[in-house]
């Protein structure tokens, strides 16, 4: 998940976390202050989170999947740097979004792949999920 907070005026401060499957908790794994939102400077971030990976012996990174906000470079940069350095490519089952938008995606899938009669027993507990992976 990456997020955009503005603490200082003309600056941003970019975040980066992970679901960790030991501690069962959302987890910073990078922070970052710049000046500009846009793909340069995200590379750059994501450039230099890899290096300091590689210097502590992770070799590839293998993300489940980024959640980023609506903002294209943000889109754009994570295809580019963890999707074969293209932003057109498609990244298959990588790309993740917002509750508003995860609620969509919810219903339309829960519509083509889970019986009528189980529909809303199928809701609930993705809802339930996501309460419990909070606390």
């Amino acid at each position: 998940m990456i997020d955009h907070v503005k603490h200082v005026t003309s600056w941003t401060t970019m975040a980066c976390h992970v679901y960790d499957l030991t501690y069962c908790k959302i987890i910073t794994i990078t922070i970052c202050g710049m000046q500009f939102e846009n793909i340069k400077a995200q590379q750059m971030m994501w450039t230099k989170f890899n290096h300091t990976m590689l210097k502590h012996m992770y070799h590839e990174p293998n993300f489940k999947g980024f959640m980023v906000d609506n903002a294209q470079a943000n889109y754009n940069v994570v295809k580019i740097v963890y999707n074969f350095g293209d932003a057109i490519v498609k990244m298959v089952d990588k790309n993740r979004t917002c509750l508003f938008h995860s609620t969509q995606l919810l219903d339309k899938y829960t519509k083509q792949l889970i019986k009528p009669k189980l529909q809303i027993q199928h809701k609930a507990l993705y809802f339930e999920y996501k309460v419990f992976k909070r606390g």
